[in-house]
């Protein structure tokens, strides 16, 4: 187990999947207003909690993943951190199964973002990606859990936006909120992250891109931080 920085939480890894940029940043993005109760869908070792926890240490925090490594790691976590909330190790995908429609003010994703290729050598990461969601079933999901005027906040990749936000309709989630991230000022963005609202009004505010390094190769003054490097 290690602090993530200097004076903030302790973390240990999932053991299938590491700290990865998407998480860190989606956790920045969903956690800038207060809620009262979180749910993270396919939450592996519970960073996304671990982190908005640090914003927002009153919340209850419950996760689900389908990985029984991923469930243990994230309780150790929760422990550690003195996080208030359940951690159930479920298929997601059957949402009806993890708990009141209804009971959550914020939920977050960070899902697999590949459908099909070739199979991973690692047997964690492999069933991982055979339980990867599409668009409409963690929509579907963020729907039958968030109170109506809820937030969902999730990380994608570019290319799917289409199919999200279609999605995120059919499923009475209104995208309110993107912002585009990419390597540099001129690279083509490599990720979005998108807030929609149960049961909102048409209207998507699009954000300034989020830049992760300068000219120079180092991290920009926003990415330095969220990493609490300043």
């Amino acid at each position: 187990m290690k602090r993530l920085w200097s004076g903030g939480p302790v973390y240990a890894d999932d053991p299938a999947f590491k700290i990865t940029t998407d998480s860190v940043l989606l956790a920045a993005f969903a956690g800038d207003k207060p809620f009262q109760r979180c749910m993270d869908l396919g939450c592996g070792g519970g960073l996304l909690s671990v982190l908005l926890h640090e914003k927002n240490p009153d919340g209850v925090f419950d996760s689900v993943d389908i990985r029984a490594d991923a469930v243990d790691v994230c309780r150790e976590n929760y422990a550690a951190n003195d996080i208030d909330g359940d951690v159930l190790r479920a298929d997601m995908r059957q949402y009806r199964t993890l708990g009141e429609p209804g009971a959550y003010d914020l939920v977050v994703c960070n899902p697999p973002y590949y459908y099909a290729g070739k199979p991973s050598p690692d047997p964690d990461r492999a069933a991982a990606r055979d339980e990867a969601l599409s668009p409409a079933q963690f929509s579907g999901a963020a729907s039958y859990l968030l109170r109506r005027g809820g937030t969902f906040c999730l990380v994608h990749k570019p290319e799917c936006l289409t199919d999200i936000f279609a999605a995120m309709r059919l499923a009475d989630i209104e995208p309110k909120r993107m912002r585009l991230v990419s390597h540099k000022a001129d690279s083509a963005p490599s990720l979005v992250l998108i807030a929609g609202r149960r049961g909102g009004r048409p209207g998507l505010a699009v954000g300034p891109n989020l830049i992760l390094a300068g000219a120079d190769g180092g991290p920009t003054e926003e990415v330095r931080g969220i990493y609490h490097m300043r």
